[in-house]
């Protein structure tokens, strides 16, 4: 089910709430769950300029391609590939790297690290601590996904 909403809900105002009216409420939910993991997830995926990166590719969180793209939570499970060098998620695989879709077992592991790191950045406090306490629980998201085989 494609539940990339800026790919699906495409046209005027009008047009949009019009789509809207008649979707699927399975869908609807489906698209604004994972519009919420996939916005999370696409802001950190990146360290910023000033930020260390101890896994020296520059993401924060394993992924392939050159940006985040769409993942569909909302599927159950979720695609991962192994580079050579990480294993990751891949949601585009240009480059044929070997891919599967994560077991049920992994993706609520998967699901209980992200849902950590959103619960992290929701608190209050510092804004600095937040960043640190939200990080590293993206770090044991990193740390598993290498644990993982293809």
């Amino acid at each position: 089910m494609d539940t990339n909403l800026y790919c699906t809900l495409r046209g005027t105002y009008n047009e949009r709430k019009e789509k809207l009216e008649k979707a699927d409420s399975a869908w609807l939910q489906a698209c604004i769950l994972d519009s919420e993991y996939n916005d999370f997830l696409r802001a950190k995926a990146d360290y910023k300029d000033n930020e260390r990166d101890p896994h020296g590719h520059g993401k924060q969180l394993p992924y392939i391609g050159w940006y985040w793209r769409h993942l569909e939570f909302s599927e159950g499970n979720l695609p991962i590939g192994d580079t050579g060098d990480y294993i990751g998620f891949v949601a585009n695989n240009k480059w044929d790297y070997p891919e599967r879709a994560t077991t049920p077992e992994e993706f609520a592991h998967i699901m209980e690290m992200i849902d950590d790191a959103m619960r992290e950045s929701e608190q209050g406090g510092l804004v600095s601590d937040i960043q640190q306490k939200t990080n590293a629980k993206l770090d044991e998201l990193w740390e598993y996904l290498q644990t993982l085989t293809i």
